[in-house]
């Protein structure tokens, strides 16, 4: 299946978007992929690169975001928490990173998640989400 751009999805832009495309989606989930290269982070560490953890919660809540658009939820997604989250390798560009967030539970307008970023088959990092999509215009 072919999904919109990314850009169509959320409003975030370079720098500062860190999901290239959606794999896959359906209610409950979403994968979404990027390819890094040395350029996106060239003082993270100078001469051997690596894909900051920051980086790859804010791909996962980016994801959640795509996701919640691709829902037809109108306003402005945003992380409101993040727990557990284990890093369990380096990341070093060039490097394709998926990005898959699984929705376990919805309550009181929050949705609870839980994303795995994966380099090949390898497990690099897991974390919990918590996000909210806040109305068009509220402030």
């Amino acid at each position: 299946m072919d999904f919109p751009p990314v850009t169509t999805l959320i409003p975030h832009r370079p720098p500062q978007l860190h999901v290239d495309r959606v794999v896959t989606a359906n209610e409950s989930g979403i994968v979404c992929e990027t390819d890094f290269v040395p350029e996106h982070f060239p003082g993270h560490f100078p001469g051997r690169p690596i894909v900051p953890g920051v980086v790859m919660i804010e791909a996962l809540a980016q994801s959640l975001a795509c996701l919640a658009a691709l829902a037809g939820e109108r306003g402005q997604a945003v992380l409101t928490g993040v727990e557990k989250a284990r890093f369990r390798g380096l990341a070093e560009p060039p490097v394709r990173l998926t990005f898959a967030v699984e929705v376990t539970d919805r309550r009181f307008g929050v949705t609870w998640a839980k994303g795995t970023v994966r380099q090949g088959d390898q497990v690099i990092c897991t974390a919990t989400l918590q996000a909210a999509v806040l109305p068009e215009g509220a402030a």
